[in-house]
């Protein structure tokens, strides 16, 4: 009986110009796939469509560095001189100015009192993006509260002597979900500057969408409140909202408040 040898099977081998060939596709399939995603921006521009947009709540926070409130050293070090001239170099705007419960007279107290105190808040142009996740260590000025009534305000204290003005500093918090604030009471008397803390309190977001350049950026408001007043904000105008709310300010997360 005629027999057939076994064919011998042998296993597959790759030549050295294969293994060459395979490198250099794996590498240009690696290449294309990064290249494509990279021009994903730019095709979408070429196809009229602008960058899509950060989602509405998303936290544009400043860079420290591009915070003209920052504070250079710990408040409690500053000079009154000094800390009169970081403040006066400041731009403010973007106010409200509001009646506000008062304190130290009869009127002032009782289910409906018959005398309120008057308050002017403005805050640091450019400084909306202020976050509670990257406030400087030493802090930053953010608003000013000057009381134009004649009664002391009755929440935070702010009195009426023409000579004091009072500066709200947000320091860096406990954890990344709040900050701190102490509001500065500066003496503005030439030869006799001093500054003095006049309260201190948690500064918490409100997370609310994130607007740039708004009109109104300080206020006395809960966050409520500013999201239903928000259309109607004018600046430097009187808001007609209940005079108790907190201060107010615009920041990354929509607005936080001085609570």
């Amino acid at each position: 009986m005629y027999s057939r040898s076994p064919t011998l099977v042998r296993p597959y081998s790759v030549t050295p110009a294969v293994r060459l060939a395979l490198v250099a596709m794996l590498a240009g399939s690696t290449l294309l796939a990064c290249s494509s995603k990279e021009r994903a921006p730019d095709t979408a521009r070429a196809a009229g469509g602008a960058t899509p947009p950060a989602p509405a709540n998303a936290v544009a926070a400043a860079p420290t560095e591009s915070l003209p409130g920052r504070l250079t050293k710990p408040v409690d070090q500053y000079t009154g001189d000094e800390f009169y001239a970081l403040v006066q170099r400041l731009p403010w705007g973007g106010g409200a100015e509001r009646d506000r419960p008062c304190k130290g007279d009869p009127g002032c107290g009782g289910d409906k009192p018959s005398k309120h105190t008057r308050v002017k808040l403005d805050a640091v142009d450019g400084q909306d993006s202020i976050s509670v996740k990257n406030v400087p260590t030493n802090g930053v000025v953010a608003v000013r509260a000057i009381n134009n009534g004649g009664i002391t305000e009755d929440r935070y204290g702010f009195k009426p002597a023409k000579n004091l003005q009072y500066y709200l500093v947000v320091l860096p918090g406990a954890t990344d979900s709040t900050g701190r604030w102490q509001f500065v009471e500066l003496d503005t008397t030439s030869g006799a500057r001093r500054i003095s803390i006049a309260g201190a309190g948690t500064f918490t977001p409100c997370n609310h969408p994130f607007k740039k350049n708004r009109a109104n950026r300080a206020n006395f408001y809960t966050c409520p409140e500013s999201l239903a007043a928000d259309s109607a904000q004018k600046s430097n105008l009187v808001m007609f909202a209940p005079p108790k709310p907190p201060v107010w300010t615009a920041c990354a997360e929509g607005c936080c408040i001085a609570g």
